[in-house]
């Protein structure tokens, strides 16, 4: 069974002096697994490289994922505008226009509840991360179909993000709607 690093900070330059290190310390990011903890929250990130042989084309992946306490109602999804998905589109695929023209021309965009996508998204922060990863898919979805099924936040990228700095991208971008999904309260 593989264990799997946490990293815990009070703060986001702290997590990721930490990770910094640690990615720095490793002969290779193949395949690598860590648990990034700013508590309440806790995403994993994982880097899967293969870089495949002989016939093999290989394959590089990059995701992050948190369970969203509370499960609040939103679903929604944002992948990649391309021909296939064009073609789902005539077929019936509903892609929701959200009034900030970059983020519908770069991607299908599918959710329950607009009017909350549109706020969650609101951030040009949160635009200018999407838009640098025009080829990812970033959800809101429950785990499996079971009903109890945990409800998680994904960003997923078919190419390995092996920059600390662009990770620390990614990791603000879930941080930030966990925050807004799940909102800390005081104690």
């Amino acid at each position: 069974m593989e264990t799997i690093r946490t990293f815990t900070a009070d703060s986001e330059p702290d997590l990721w002096a930490q990770v910094a290190t640690d990615m720095a310390s490793q002969p290779d990011l193949f395949d690598y697994r860590v648990d990034l903890c700013q508590p309440p929250y806790r995403v994993r990130l994982e880097l899967d490289i293969d870089l495949g042989g002989g016939f093999e084309g290989g394959y590089e992946l990059t995701t992050l994922r948190a369970v969203v306490p509370g499960q609040p109602a939103l679903r929604f999804a944002l992948h990649e505008q391309d021909w296939v998905h064009e073609i789902g589109k005539l077929l019936g695929l509903e892609d929701v226009e959200l009034g900030y023209a970059e983020l519908d021309q770069a991607f299908i965009i599918t959710t329950n509840d607009a009017n909350t996508l549109r706020r969650l998204l609101a951030d040009s922060a949160v635009h200018q991360t999407l838009l640098h990863h025009p080829s990812a898919r970033f959800t809101l979805a429950p785990d499996s179909a079971a009903p109890d099924a945990p409800l998680l936040l994904t960003f997923s990228l078919e190419r390995a993000v092996v920059e600390p700095e662009q990770l620390r991208e990614l990791y603000k971008l879930l941080l930030r709607m966990l925050q807004q999904l799940a909102p800390q309260t005081s104690a």
